[in-house]
C-alpha cells in the first residue's frame, strides 16, 4: 500500500471536514465546532477496506446539490482508498439483514484513526434505500448532517420527521434515536463527542 498517497487522500478529506464544520451555520453543529477544530495532531495509517455501501455514493450524487453535493463528491472520488466499516454483525442480532447488506461508514477523525482523536469522531455514513436503523442510544453526543437522500428520523418519543439534504439532526447523550431511509441512497456526515467514541450502541 502506498502510505504516502493514503495519507494525502485522508488529509484532503480532513481539511474539507474542518472547513465544512467551521463554516456550517446550523445551531445543531455549533456545539461540535470546537472539538472538531481541536481534534489533535496524530496520524496512524489505516489500510483500505471495501464494503458495497461505498458504491452507493455514486448514485447519491444524483440526488443532492450545492454544498452537500460537494462533500459527497469528495468521498465518492476517494471511496476505494478508504477503510469502510460496520458497527454491527449478524451475530449481534440487533439490526436486520437489510442494514447489514446496505450500510457502512468511513471514519476520518477518531479513536482508531487515521487522524487519531480521543476528543471527537467524524466521517461519513452511507445507507441504501428502504433500510431501517433500529432505535438505539449511546453516551456520546452526536450530530448528523444529511448530505444526500432523506430518512424518517425517530428521536425519543417524538413522531418521526423526514430529514433531507442540508438538515442537521442533533442527538443528545443517551437519547434513543433511529431512522428509516426512503427511496434514495442516504448519506450523512456525522460527529460524535464526549463519552466512549467507539462505544457499541444499546438497543431497545
Amino acid at each position: 500500500m502506498n502510505t504516502t498517497g493514503n495519507r494525502a487522500t485522508y488529509e484532503g478529506l480532513r481539511d474539507s471536514i474542518l472547513t465544512f464544520v467551521e463554516e456550517h451555520t446550523s445551531p445543531s453543529v455549533r456545539p461540535f465546532q470546537k472539538s472538531v477544530a481541536n481534534w489533535g495532531d496524530e496520524w496512524s495509517d489505516v489500510a483500505p477496506n471495501y464494503l458495497p455501501a461505498a458504491d452507493l455514493l455514486t448514485p447519491a450524487l444524483a440526488v443532492t446539490a450545492g454544498e452537500t453535493h460537494d462533500m459527497v463528491a469528495l468521498f465518492e472520488r476517494d471511496r476505494i482508498a478508504l477503510r469502510w466499516e460496520q458497527s454491527y454483525t449478524k451475530a449481534d442480532g440487533v439490526v436486520g439483514d437489510d442494514m447489514l447488506s446496505g450500510y457502512g461508514f468511513a471514519e476520518v477523525i477518531g479513536k482508531h484513526g487515521p487522524f487519531v482523536s480521543s476528543r471527537v469522531r467524524s466521517g461519513i455514513g452511507v445507507w441504501g434505500p428502504d433500510i431501517d436503523y433500529p432505535s438505539h442510544r449511546h453516551q456520546a453526543e452526536e450530530v448528523y448532517v444529511v448530505l444526500a437522500g432523506n430518512a424518517d428520523f425517530r428521536l425519543g418519543d417524538n413522531a418521526p420527521e423526514t430529514r433531507t439534504a442540508g438538515d442537521a439532526v442533533h442527538v443528545s447523550s443517551m437519547l434513543t434515536h433511529g431512522f428509516h431511509t426512503n427511496q434514495d441512497p442516504f448519506v450523512v456526515f456525522y460527529i460524535w463527542q464526549a463519552g466512549d467514541l467507539r462505544e457499541k450502541s444499546s438497543f431497545g
